[in-house]
């Protein structure tokens, strides 16, 4: 579990390119041993953010602090911080030995601490025997255990990952999903993670941060974000979730507390069946009501009695509704 004291710091970090503001005033704080993910679309600012905190990028505004130290305009080679790119980076000529270790050859190093560092970041990562691989001669999975491996042997405060699984089958990417988390609790190093995959960002991190527009939305536990969104775009772009209108103002229900009913009952609202559609073990039947609001139930299972064109009622209970704020917190 992550301690109280905070190895990382963004106080107030901003920054723009040609005239556009992609980080706007945001501040994070990141703990000894956690595991915090961006989680954001395409061009919300999150891979700027690991930039920034990386070194390669400086910041407009504000401060960048490591363990209650300021570094903002220091280099990437003076921060205590390691980064695992999506392409893994590796040195194709190299073999794994040497691209674990050539950072320690650049630290001058003997080489018996090298050689001790090396065998111990194999062994965290389980691929002993492939000491004399190229990256070539490795698979997906194989190539990104290495550039983990490379990352950690010098054993930074926090570990920036940036989209690392994206190019992995689901199989795989599920599977090292657990084998990263694994590691991250054995290490007890920070990581910051980024993704666009609510999936992985749900089963691995302490907290998410979710970006949008060069803001964070909300950020909180993983049961926060998805039980207890606060704006309409967290409840959707987190998992699936229907904005529904009441007399209080508007609601988020996920579409597994959505119940469909053949007859009225009370509370219920008249609606007609849409549509119907099979995906990842889930029926999901979309339906849409008077006002012209579509909502979407989902249910375990491959099928149901009820066909395109039928009248419904729908109905949840109150206390699955999570009020929300509709459009997001900062739209105009």
């Amino acid at each position: 579990m992550p301690d109280s004291i905070n190895v990382l710091e963004l106080d107030g970090i901003e920054k723009g390119f040609d005239g556009s503001e992609v980080l706007k005033h945001i501040d994070l704080e990141v703990r000894k041993g956690e595991f915090v993910t961006l989680l954001g679309a395409s061009g919300c600012g999150k891979t700027t953010t690991l930039r920034i905190i990386a070194g390669l990028q400086r910041p407009d505004a504000g401060r960048v602090l490591l363990g209650g130290r300021e570094v903002t305009d220091l280099p990437p080679d003076r921060r205590d911080v390691n980064t695992v790119f999506q392409n893994y980076a590796l040195f194709p000529h190299m073999d794994v030995v040497k691209n674990i270790g050539y950072s320690l050859r650049l630290k001058r190093f003997s080489k018996e601490e090298i050689g001790q560092s090396v065998n111990d970041a194999l062994h965290m990562v389980q691929m002993e025997g492939y000491e004399k691989r190229l990256p070539g001669e490795l698979s997906g999975g194989q190539r990104q255990r290495i550039a983990i491996a490379r990352a950690i042997v010098n054993r930074p405060q926090v570990l920036l990952l940036d989209e690392p699984l994206g190019a992995l089958d689901l199989q795989l990417r599920r599977q090292m999903q657990t084998e990263l988390k694994g590691l991250q609790q054995k290490l007890g190093i920070s990581f910051v993670y980024i993704t666009h995959d609510q999936e992985e960002a749900l089963n691995m991190s302490d907290r998410i941060a979710v970006m949008r527009d060069g803001r964070f939305e909300q950020i909180g536990t993983p049961a926060e974000i998805y039980d207890h969104p606060k704006t309409s775009y967290v409840a959707r772009f987190v998992g699936e979730a229907n904005i529904l209108q009441t007399s209080g103002g508007s609601v988020a229900v996920r579409s597994e507390h959505i119940e469909l009913l053949r007859e009225s009952a009370e509370a219920a609202l008249p609606a007609a069946v849409k549509s119907k559609t099979f995906t990842a073990g889930l029926l999901k039947i979309t339906v849409i009501l008077k006002d012209g609001t579509e909502a979407v139930a989902s249910r375990h299972g491959i099928d149901s009695e009820l066909e395109p064109g039928e009248a419904v009622w729908i109905k949840w209970n109150p206390d699955h509704a999570v009020p929300v704020e509709e459009g997001g917190s900062h739209d105009e």
